[in-house]
């Protein structure tokens, strides 16, 4: 048996692939002694064993064949190992059979039926976060957690609260950026096939792959009382690509008196290599470190910005995970570990094993007052940083309370070319055994960010004026 390791993020379980054609028979049966006969019995010997074995080879095919149609006739599937699998196997065989005679058109493959099958089954777990891939989209997994892809520059989280689907980030200068996309955009629509019901893999896989696809994205973004623009009615403008929706009917679980403007937006795919960390020196010798999301690349350019800070003699830093959707657990934790002093970081809870328990070494550590910027998007492994943090080292955390996913997903490649499946497979708890899932982090000092993203670092955005506030506190 020939087996061969994976290569994944550390964030994700890793993946044995055992190739089963490589199994060899070693139990042979021993050769034989026959007993000494004629040289007409020793002719004859071959042609008689070779007919009693290929009669034995027809007599056994007949007998399989036969005890299989009286197990169809009867309805008895033998070989499924479990109830789901028979009642499975009993409904999609009834369903085939009405689709093949009544259905008026013959254009869907074998594999997309499967396909879509196997999203249903995962479906009915109700779980918003675990998915089916297709081999395609198990390389567009393995890319966006890389940090190096074709695709469009942005971040999408599931809202349970509208239970939509919603723009996280957008990186600087990306093709979603270009096309004006932004934070808080609720994605309804790519080129004309109605994604509300599409789970968040489903819409990433539809713009990521090669570069140079003109997708069409539509998008709900709220509309603000303050700029006088709501006005009452469910649809009232449709012009320049702009539609105002207002009302309960336009996202589920919005409040009544909520607008919201339909857009339709042209992007086109690019070569990404995603640049996670932004960072500047602010008065005062405070330093400023954005982290829009965490892949691969984020821990070097993580410690590239600490290094450049350290050099301009930095007193205190402000880390901002504002719209922070998550990423990949590895990253995180190794940024974490440039933070830290030795000791616990983190626990994974699991269902049928032992915890994993991950610390921090004291390799390297950063002794300087700092504080976390956090929002209602700040989701995940940015609620792992920010939560560690808070209970490492006791910072503030400034701004909204975070969105609350604190569970695990393992991502596992299925045999034989079938794609592959991401389960929730644990929860994660912070260093004081408490866990942010469901819940989320309550910030020390509560603010709201801007409702216009772009006011984000300019004198109107009040949570980075109290974070700045804090640190010169601090460094006095």
């Amino acid at each position: 048996m020939k087996t061969t390791k994976n290569e994944w993020n550390e964030g994700y379980e890793d993946i044995e692939i055992i190739d089963f054609d490589d199994i060899e028979d070693n139990a042979a049966a021993p050769a034989s002694k026959s007993p000494k006969g004629s040289k007409d019995q020793k002719k004859d010997r071959p042609f008689s064993a070779l007919r009693l074995y290929l009669t034995g080879i027809i007599s056994g095919i007949l007998i399989v064949t036969l005890v299989l149609l009286i197990f169809d006739f009867l309805n008895i599937h033998p070989f499924s190992r479990t109830k789901a699998a028979d009642a499975i196997y009993d409904l999609t065989g009834v369903m085939e059979g009405y689709i093949d005679k009544y259905y008026w058109k013959s254009d869907t493959s074998d594999e997309d039926f499967a396909a879509m099958a196997a999203r249903g089954m995962v479906a009915a777990l109700g779980d918003p976060y675990s998915a089916y891939f297709t081999n395609d989209e198990m390389t567009t997994v393995k890319e966006r957690n890389d940090g190096d892809y074709a695709g469009i520059g942005i971040s999408i989280g599931y809202d349970e609260n509208i239970k939509s689907n919603v723009i996280t980030n957008v990186s600087p200068d990306s093709p979603g950026a270009k096309a004006g996309l932004e934070p808080g955009d609720i994605i309804v629509e790519i080129d004309g096939t109605d994604v509300t019901a599409s789970t968040t893999d489903d819409i990433v896989a539809m713009v990521r792959g090669k570069a140079g696809i003109e997708h069409t994205i539509g998008v709900l973004r709220e509309m603000h009382a303050a700029s006088g623009s709501a006005v009452s009615g469910s649809i009232v403008a449709s012009e320049a690509g702009i539609t105002i929706v207002t009302g309960p009917s336009a996202v589920t679980g919005a409040s009544d008196d909520v607008s919201y403007r339909k857009l339709y937006l042209t992007v086109v795919t690019d070569n990404i290599i995603n640049k996670s960390i932004y960072y500047q020196m602010l008065k005062d010798n405070i330093g400023y470190i954005h982290i829009t999301n965490f892949d691969r690349e984020t821990p070097n350019q993580f410690r590239e910005a600490i290094t450049e800070l350290e050099k301009q003699e930095v007193k205190a830093i402000i880390f901002d995970v504002r719209n922070n959707g998550g990423g990949v657990l590895s990253a995180v934790l190794s940024v974490l570990d440039r933070i830290l002093p030795e000791g616990t970081v983190l626990t994974e809870t699991f269902k049928d094993k032992k915890n994993t328990v991950y610390r921090s070494t004291d390799d390297e550590t950063l002794n300087l007052p700092l504080c976390v910027l956090m929002n209602s998007h700040s989701a995940s492994a940015a609620e792992v940083f920010s939560g560690v943090l808070k209970d490492r080292l006791d910072i503030q955390l400034i701004g909204e309370n975070s969105y609350g996913k604190g569970v695990v997903q393992s991502v596992y490649r299925l045999p034989n070319d079938m794609g592959g499946i991401k389960l929730t497979t644990g929860e994660y708890l912070l260093p004081s055994g408490e866990s942010i899932n469901g819940k989320g982090l309550a910030p020390d000092i509560a603010v709201t960010s801007p409702e216009d993203k772009a006011e984000y670092g300019t004198n109107s955005d009040e949570p980075l004026i109290r974070a700045l506030e804090t640190m010169q506190r601090a460094t006095r």
